[in-house]
């Protein structure tokens, strides 16, 4: 009597592994950004890149402005994120500020709401967040990167604020740049429309960094890479803290910032990493949690 023949049944042991991976590959898809017409996206190894990309002056318009403030959105909440850097296409321009056209009537209360949603979205962003301004930033190009924690840049990019020659002001930058410039320099830029030179930006602390065009990519790549090499978990405390500080008095702010290292830091894997690391001479190995 001949025997049966064996049932092949690898291909099913093999679903509960199979039933992961694909979950897991759906999870990453889900998730997945992506470009729009005027805005490149690109998440690699942490850094979460977007790319103005509207020739020839990168203007910002509602549609750019609603993609923007989607990505941002999404990646708020995205644990692949490290950092976020917002850069252009282009060499004259970072961007030439907000579309005219949209400031009449008929839309410029739906175009102020998109470009402060983006501005409330990166000045709340968890993690550090970069403008790279690879040429001029006038207007609302402007505002978008002083809502950013730092800013690089070439060094024949200028920086301005020319809403007063147009008869209007502008917002953010009206809240923003007081804070981070001597009051007479910003005062002179709002007031009477002053375009800075990037050497004079960094001189007074508005820019970080300046490199030549050809140097620019490989200083903002190595200006990043300490950043990204950083637990995330003790960035988004970071961040939380130098948010939490802004305004209060010294000894409630300290307060304040007391009860979250002790009572939220402390409680993370990485913290006690970070310190068992330094004491035991070598390299942390963060788990970003």
């Amino acid at each position: 009597m001949r025997k049966p023949k064996p049932v092949i049944l690898w291909p099913f042991v093999q679903i509960p592994k199979a039933v992961r991976l694909v979950k897991e590959a759906e999870k990453i898809f889900s998730s997945a950004y992506e470009s729009t017409q005027w805005l490149a996206v690109d998440l690699s190894d942490g850094l979460l890149k977007l790319t103005l990309d509207r020739p020839p002056v990168n203007v910002l318009n509602i549609t750019l402005l609603n993609a923007l403030a989607a990505v941002l959105g999404q990646a708020a909440a995205d644990a692949r994120v490290r950092v976020l850097l917002l850069t252009a296409r282009g060499e004259r321009y970072f961007s030439a500020g907000v579309e005219v056209a949209e400031h009449g009537a008929a839309q410029v209360e739906e175009m102020l709401a998109a470009f402060h949603d983006v501005a409330r979205r990166l000045r709340a962003f968890p993690l550090p967040t970069l403008a790279a301004l690879n040429g001029s930033a006038l207007g609302g190009g402007l505002e978008l990167a002083l809502a950013c924690d730092m800013r690089l840049a070439v060094a024949d990019a200028q920086l301005g604020q020319p809403e007063i020659r147009l008869g209007v002001f502008a917002p953010v930058a009206a809240i923003l740049l007081p804070r981070l410039l001597p009051p007479g320099l910003a005062h002179e830029m709002l007031l009477g429309g002053r375009l800075l030179e990037s050497s004079d930006a960094l001189r007074f602390g508005l820019l970080n960094r300046v490199w030549p065009r050809e140097a620019f990519d490989a200083g903002v790549a190595e200006f990043l890479a300490p950043c990204l090499q950083l637990s995330r978990a003790a960035q988004l405390h970071n961040k939380r803290a130098l948010r939490a500080a802004q305004g209060q008095p010294f000894d409630a702010a300290l307060s304040l910032l007391e009860r979250q290292y002790l009572d939220e830091l402390m409680a993370t894997h990485d913290a006690h990493e970070g310190i068992a690391a330094f004491l035991e001479k070598r390299v942390p190995q963060w788990r970003n949690r």
